[in-house]
C-alpha cells in the first residue's frame, strides 16, 4: 500500500483526471463547438505534461550521482522534454500563431508541419530507453521478472494496435497531400505501444517491491495504453466514427497519457526524496 503522503499525491491528480474528462464531456452533449474543448483539454494536457516534467527533473535530481537508476531517469526527463516541444509546436498550429516568416517559405513550412510531428516519435524513443534500461536494472538484482496472465492479457491486446491504426488509416485519402500520415501514425502507435507493454511488465515486477513502485510503473503502462490508443482515434476519425466525437476522444485519452505520467513522475519524486 502507499503511505499516507504518497497517497495525498495520487487523489488530488486522479480528481483533476476525472473533473477534466466530465467537463469536456458536458460540453460535447451541450453541442459546444467540438474545436473549442478539444482545444481546452490540449492547453490543460500540456500544462500537465510540463508539471509532469518538472516532477520527473526533481526525481532525477534527488537521486545521487552513482544510482544506477539515474541514466533511465535522464532518458525518461528527455522523453517528456520532447513531448513538450513537440506540444508547443501543435499548440502553435492550433492557434494560427506559426510566425510568417516559416510559412512563407514551403521547405521550413513543410519541416515545421510534417517533420517536427516526428518529436513525438523521439519523445516516445527516450521514454521507451529509459523503461527498457529500467527492466534491465531490475533484473540485474536477481528479480524474477515473468508476466503474469493478466500481464499477457493486456499485451495481447495492445500489441494489434498499429495494425489497427493502419487498417483505419489506409482506408483514407491523405488530406492536403500529407502522404506520410500513414507512416507517421504507424511507427508512433507502435512505440507507444512498446512503451506500454514494458510498463505492465514492469507493474508486474514492481508489485514483488512494494505498492509504490507499482503505482509508478502501473501508471506508466496506462500512459504507454493511452498514447497508442491516441492514434487508433485519431485514424477512426476520418474513416469509422464520427469526427467530432472521435478527436475528442484522442484528446481525452491524450489527458490521460500526461496525468498518468504525472502520478508516475510525482510518486518517484516523493519516494526517492524520502529513501
Amino acid at each position: 500500500m502507499l503511505s499516507p503522503r504518497l497517497a495525498a499525491i495520487r487523489a488530488p491528480i486522479l480528481v483533476i483526471w476525472l473533473a477534466a474528462v466530465a467537463l469536456a464531456a458536458i460540453d460535447f452533449f451541450r453541442d459546444v463547438e467540438p474545436a473549442h474543448v478539444r482545444l481546452a483539454l490540449f492547453i490543460a494536457t500540456v500544462v500537465v505534461e510540463l508539471l509532469a516534467l518538472a516532477a520527473a527533473l526533481a526525481g532525477r535530481r534527488a537521486l545521487g550521482r552513482d544510482d544506477p537508476t539515474r541514466g533511465a531517469g535522464t532518458a525518461i526527463c528527455l522523453g517528456l522534454g520532447l513531448r513538450v516541444a513537440a506540444e508547443l509546436r501543435l499548440g502553435m498550429l492550433y492557434l494560427s500563431a506559426v510566425p510568417a516568416v516559416i510559412l512563407k517559405r514551403p521547405a521550413l513550412a513543410d519541416a515545421f508541419i510534417y517533420g517536427l510531428r516526428y518529436l513525438y516519435v523521439a519523445a516516445d524513443l527516450a521514454i521507451l530507453v529509459g523503461v527498457v534500461r529500467t527492466l534491465h536494472g531490475l533484473r540485474r538484482t536477481g528479480l524474477a521478472i515473468r508476466p503474469r496472465p493478466r500481464d499477457l492479457l493486456v499485451l495481447f491486446f495492445v500489441v494489434p494496435l498499429p495494425l489497427a491504426v493502419y487498417a483505419l488509416q489506409a482506408q483514407v485519402d491523405p488530406v492536403s497531400g500529407d502522404h506520410g500520415i500513414i507512416t507517421f501514425r504507424l511507427l508512433a502507435a507502435s512505440v507507444g505501444a512498446l512503451v506500454g507493454g514494458y510498463c505492465v511488465v514492469l507493474a508486474g515486477a514492481a508489485l514483488q517491491m512494494g505498492g509504490t513502485w507499482a503505482w509508478i510503473w502501473g501508471a506508466a503502462g496506462v500512459a504507454g495504453i493511452a498514447r497508442a490508443l491516441a492514434f487508433v482515434a485519431a485514424a477512426a476519425a476520418e474513416s469509422a466514427m464520427p469526427r467530432a466525437g472521435a478527436i475528442l476522444l484522442e484528446q481525452g485519452l491524450l489527458w490521460t497519457f500526461a496525468c498518468a505520467w504525472l502520478l508516475a513522475c510525482a510518486l518517484r519524486w516523493q519516494h526517492v526524496r524520502r529513501a
